[in-house]
């Protein structure tokens, strides 16, 4: 049996339109139209629930009357990921004539509303990359195909987890200067090491030269200066440790 026509008219008809970025919250907006003599009952219906918030997802259009449907496409972490999502987003949007004898509650009548008498429009999605290049490639001309999920009253979809909001550019950011302001102050650090441990080293050495000095003269050695020698060669030792540990930060 074939579907009666659609009694809405719908601006746009025929896509819904999102221009990024991507990764903070964009907007698309849906005027229903009723130009007939009776109320209408709607509701909107995707293939891909847990990327949208709709407001408001069903309610009663009187007659020639219209309203406004917000659709609001969450945040995503990378362009990519709705590039390889964009052939199934689709939106549907069922409306139905109100009865004569009675105003129902809009979960009530849906409950029970006659599915030969509910009409039916469906939208395909377009992705627009900032400052509009590319988005010819985003156009999905094939049908919108199931299945399609409606929403709860908040406009959120139903039976879905609510879709966590990833970071935003801004706060990566931040995340990358902390880090670049770290790496800066333990090179500094590694620095001022390297340099005192230069003065120590040349102190030694100069303090070495004068006691081998004494030594030749007096023929010997002493005890202690042995053990200042072994000193020495052990700053010597931590010097090159210092120089090849700063090379490889």
């Amino acid at each position: 049996m074939t579907k009666p026509q659609q009694v809405l008219v719908l601006d746009p008809n025929n896509e819904l339109s999102f221009k990024g970025p991507f990764t903070e919250y964009v907007n698309a907006n849906l005027t229903l139209s009723n130009p007939s003599r009776k109320d209408v009952y709607f509701k909107v219906k995707t293939t891909a629930p847990k990327f949208y918030c709709v407001r408001p997802n069903s309610g009663v259009i009187k007659a020639n009357d219209k309203t406004q449907i917000n659709v609001m496409l969450q945040p995503v972490e990378s362009p990519e990921t709705l590039e390889s999502e964009r052939s199934r987003h689709k939106f549907m949007i069922q409306t139905a004539f109100a009865p004569d004898d009675e105003q129902l509650p809009v979960d009530q009548f849906w409950k029970n509303v006659d599915p030969t008498l509910v009409m039916d429009s469906k939208l395909r999605v377009v992705f627009q990359r900032p400052f509009g290049f590319g988005d010819e490639n985003n156009r999905d001309e094939t049908n919108a195909t199931g299945p399609f999920f409606s929403f709860n009253k908040t406009g959120e979809p139903k039976n879905e987890q609510p879709t966590q909001t990833p970071k935003s550019t801004e706060a990566n950011s931040g995340d990358i200067q902390l880090a670049l302001q770290r790496e800066v102050e333990l090179r500094m650090m590694y620095q001022d090491e390297k340099k005192n441990l230069e003065k120590e080293n040349y102190a030694l050495i100069d303090k070495l030269e004068k006691l081998t000095h004494n030594a030749a003269a007096g023929g010997v050695l002493q005890q202690d200066n042995v053990q200042l020698l072994h000193a020495i060669l052990f700053a010597v030792l931590a010097l090159m440790v210092g120089l090849i540990v700063g090379k490889l930060m």
